[in-house]
């Protein structure tokens, strides 16, 4: 899977190396992941068969109760809901079993599909945060988004009554 999208990743993710594409690459990202008390991922399935990832990083226990959120998810998987729905899941966790405050995501200004994907689970655009990230040497600006756990629970409610949900059926979780 990522193999197959190494070109984006070399631009859009720099730091994804090219041990990220290895499956040792990926055992050591998972020890890495495992090990850190700041950080859960996940990985994103779709009938069995990966289709990308999600973290929970910088999970802060202080005064802050919060988290950041990041997702990818594979080009043949695009335009399904799949982040959509991934990232209702990962709400749900951050605001139920971790007992989370907040939920933050930056994005980039120019990655509407993304920005669909938080709205629908009731992000809310918090502004722009100008020279974000180091991407393809140049610092990009990106759009912070923030969803807490009280917003989160009224959205979700009100959806839930109305016969809603966030993204297609058919997900691991």
């Amino acid at each position: 899977m990522y193999a197959a999208a190494a070109t984006e990743l070399a631009v859009e993710e720099p730091w994804c190396g090219p041990e990220f594409l290895t499956a040792a690459g990926q055992e050591e990202r998972v020890r890495r992941c495992q090990a850190d008390q700041a950080a859960e991922g996940f990985v994103i399935t779709v009938s069995g068969a990966i289709s990308g990832h999600l973290s929970l990083d910088r999970i802060r226990r202080d005064i802050l109760q919060s988290a950041d959120i990041g997702y990818w998810v594979a080009p043949r998987e695009r335009r399904r809901g799949i982040a959509t729905r991934a990232i209702g899941l990962a709400v749900a966790h951050a605001f139920g079993r971790l007992g989370l405050h907040r939920v933050h995501a930056t994005t980039a200004l120019d990655n509407a599909a993304s920005c669909r994907a938080l709205e629908a689970n009731g992000f809310q655009r918090g502004g722009v945060i100008h020279d974000f990230a180091l991407v393809g040497e140049r610092w990009r600006d990106g759009r912070l988004y923030q969803l807490t756990a009280e917003d989160w629970r009224s959205s979700n409610g009100a959806r839930l009554r109305a016969g809603g949900g966030a993204g297609p059926r058919g997900f691991e979780s």
